[in-house]
């Protein structure tokens, strides 16, 4: 059995399990067209690797292995689902620490724009003070 062949079999597992409704689905998820994917189905195109590329980015469940070689099984297991899962757990870990530090960059801003408005109230009231010096005080000499 070849990629070609093995790649549709995947596809109908998908569609058999629910992930996918049609090769159009499939197709739009891939960056191609239905045409394209009925091209590899009949044999008259070669499964690229450009296209398994995207089939483990979108669906990162499937063995990409068992469609190039036909080793291993057409779903990842359970360990994979888990290492999956840690990871989500890592993507939530980052987004709340990434939402933390948003937290104190807005809260330094804040304390900037305040800054900035006691450093020109400052200004202000320094040239107005200036302004109003006292000049007359020339030394008299003689």
């Amino acid at each position: 059995m070849d990629e070609n062949i093995r790649f549709i079999e995947l596809l109908d597992t998908l569609k058999a399990n629910g992930v996918i409704s049609d090769y159009v689905q499939v197709s739009k998820e891939l960056g191609t067209n239905k045409a394209s994917i009925s091209d590899i189905k009949s044999g008259r195109k070669k499964l690229s690797i450009d296209l398994l590329r995207r089939m483990k980015l979108s669906y990162p469940q499937t063995n990409v292995e068992w469609v190039i070689m036909g080793e291993g099984d057409m779903i990842l297991s359970t360990s994979s689902e888990t290492h999956q899962t840690q990871a989500s757990g890592l993507e939530e870990r980052l987004l709340s620490f990434i939402q933390e530090k948003d937290i104190v960059i807005r809260e330094q801003a804040e304390e900037i724009g305040q800054l900035r408005e006691r450093i020109a109230q400052m200004q202000q009231r320094f040239e107005k003070d200036a302004a109003n010096a006292n000049t007359d005080t020339i030394a008299s000499v003689g």
